[in-house]
C-alpha cells in the first residue's frame, strides 16, 4: 500500500470516530497529549502519529484494532511457508 494512501485512510478513520463522539480536534489533541496543530496534520493526512500517540488515539477514540487493520490492509493472510516459520 502506498504511504500516502495509508495516511489518508488512517485520517479518515480518526475523523469519523471523532465526529461520532462530537469532539473537537482540540479536545482529542489535549486528551492524547499532542498539540492541536499536530493533531490537525494527523487528521488531515499529512502526518502519521508515533506509536505512543497512535495507541492513545486508538484508546481515546475507541477504535477497534481489527477495524484499523482491515481498513488499512495491515494484516495479510499467512501463507503456508510463513505458517511453518511461526511454529518453529
Amino acid at each position: 500500500m502506498k504511504f500516502m494512501k495509508l495516511k489518508s485512510l488512517f485520517s479518515s478513520i480518526l475523523l469519523r470516530h471523532r465526529e461520532e463522539r462530537h469532539l473537537t480536534q482540540s479536545e482529542v489533541a489535549e486528551a492524547v497529549s499532542v498539540g492541536s496543530r499536530w493533531y490537525q496534520k494527523i487528521e488531515r493526512g499529512t502526518r502519521l502519529p508515533g506509536t505512543v500517540t497512535m495507541l492513545r488515539l486508538l484508546v481515546f477514540l475507541e477504535i477497534d484494532v481489527n477495524e484499523l487493520s482491515e481498513t488499512l490492509g495491515l494484516i495479510k493472510p499467512v501463507g503456508s511457508n510463513q505458517r511453518q516459520l511461526l511454529h518453529r
